[in-house]
């Protein structure tokens, strides 16, 4: 069946359009570097860390944290560990942890504000160990290391800086719905130029 130049503009058109409102409905992602450094002598002692989060404000006013990589003292980051009650805080399975993977990018009112929850992050590494990493206040860090049979191994306080890689760096990132926009708008591209084409050989 051969369509016409403007049914196959029209249904380009649609596509696009179709496209475009499911991308609206979708965030951007962020990506956000993270530095610890323990103060107190204890381990562990440092760590550093990427974490993708949505640039779209949570119920609590902070943004949901998608992923995390890195390493802790060289352990790598291997997941991080999901938050069935998110953007609240949740227990872990093992109920050594009490954490919501949420990251706080603005400073409320222009204070200085910390970048994790008190509850903080909770992520997985290569080792087997499970970490916490959490906000005292605006400037004391916590990070938690426990391991399975054994509960709490490493304990340290420290500081933490945070990030946000300018754009042309690490800058943000898109969603899936944004590559779906992106794969609409180059294939109606190349449609529109095999009409073209085939329209020329016609003449």
């Amino acid at each position: 069946m051969i369509r016409s130049a403007k049914a196959s503009a029209t249904m380009l058109a649609a596509g696009l359009a179709a496209a475009a409102m499911l991308a609206a409905g979708h965030a951007q992602a962020a990506i956000w570097v993270l530095d610890y450094t323990a103060t107190d002598g204890n381990s562990p002692f440092e760590a550093d860390l990427t974490l993708v989060t949505s640039d779209t404000v949570n119920s609590v006013g902070g943004y949901n944290v998608q992923s995390v990589t890195g390493d802790v003292d060289g352990d790598t980051v291997t997941a991080l560990i999901a938050n069935p009650g998110l953007p609240n805080a949740s227990y872990s399975a093992d109920g050594w942890f009490i954490y919501d993977n949420v990251f706080f990018a603005d400073n409320a009112g222009g204070t200085a504000a910390p970048v994790l929850s008190n509850p903080g992050l909770l992520f997985a590494s290569a080792s087997g160990a499970e970490y916490n990493l959490f906000s005292d206040n605006a400037t004391t860090y916590e990070l938690y290391q426990a391991r399975p049979g054994e509960g709490f191994t490493e304990h340290s306080a420290g500081l933490l800086t945070a990030v946000d890689p300018p754009a042309g760096g690490l800058g943000a990132i898109p969603e899936p719905a944004g590559w779906a926009l992106m794969i609409l708008g180059f294939g109606g591209a190349g449609a529109l130029i095999r009409r073209r084409r085939a329209n020329l050989a016609t003449a």
